[in-house]
């Protein structure tokens, strides 16, 4: 009798383990499926950012829209509008009338792309579902491996029907969380390599600063 229950409670533990890894194995597949699309199936999508701080009673937010088709990207706000054609990154000011050229680091980048946050933590941490349930989204949690990154971990939400990602959680060692929501997708666009390429011609009078 005793050894059937030592048995048991073997047989109990390995199915835990078992189911552990298949939902991490699943969560983290998600995520590849989220990257593996944007790469082939361009899209545009409505967003809304909010910044919190640890001393600041009051989040900042801002919201506008995001357009993405493999490594390109256009990030358009009321305050700002960013354009990234793979390589170069051009930031327009608007209450300045100046654009900023870069040449951006992943890091950089990951700051106006969100799959770029995605893509470099996906193999730097540990993935799993979250204990937030929905019946909605698929909560998923990645914590980077390694412990002096200054971000702590990484919350996303992706809705269950659309396989759409939805939301984006950062949380920073410092207290600071930045929560970005996509809203409004539209998948398949039509949109040619020269969208994603500053045109200097169509801003009359702008300042470039270019620090390439």
């Amino acid at each position: 009798m005793q050894s059937k229950y030592k048995f048991s409670i073997v047989l109990l533990f390995l199915t835990f383990q078992i189911a552990l890894v298949h939902a991490t194995l699943n969560a983290n597949q998600i995520i590849t499926n989220i990257l593996t699309s944007v790469q082939t199936n361009p899209i545009r999508t409505e967003f809304k950012l909010i910044v919190s701080e640890k001393n600041n009673a009051i989040d900042q937010g801002t919201t506008g829209v995001f357009t993405l088709k493999g490594s390109k990207f256009i990030l358009e706000s009321d305050e700002m509008k960013v354009w990234f054609d793979g390589k170069t990154q051009w930031s327009y000011l608007r209450k300045n009338n100046e654009v900023t050229i870069t040449n951006p680091t992943e890091k950089e980048l990951g700051e106006t792309n969100p799959m770029v946050i995605l893509s470099t933590y996906k193999n730097k941490s540990d993935i799993r579902f979250s204990s937030v349930k929905s019946t909605a989204f698929y909560s998923i949690q990645l914590t980077p491996k390694f412990k002096n990154r200054d971000i702590l971990k990484i919350d996303i939400q992706v809705n269950k029907t659309t396989m759409n990602l939805f939301s984006i959680k950062i949380i920073y060692k410092n207290g600071t969380t930045n929560l970005l929501m996509l809203t409004n997708y539209q998948k398949g666009i039509k949109v040619p390599d020269n969208y994603f390429v500053f045109n200097a011609s169509k801003f009359k009078g702008v300042y470039e600063n270019d620090l390439r």
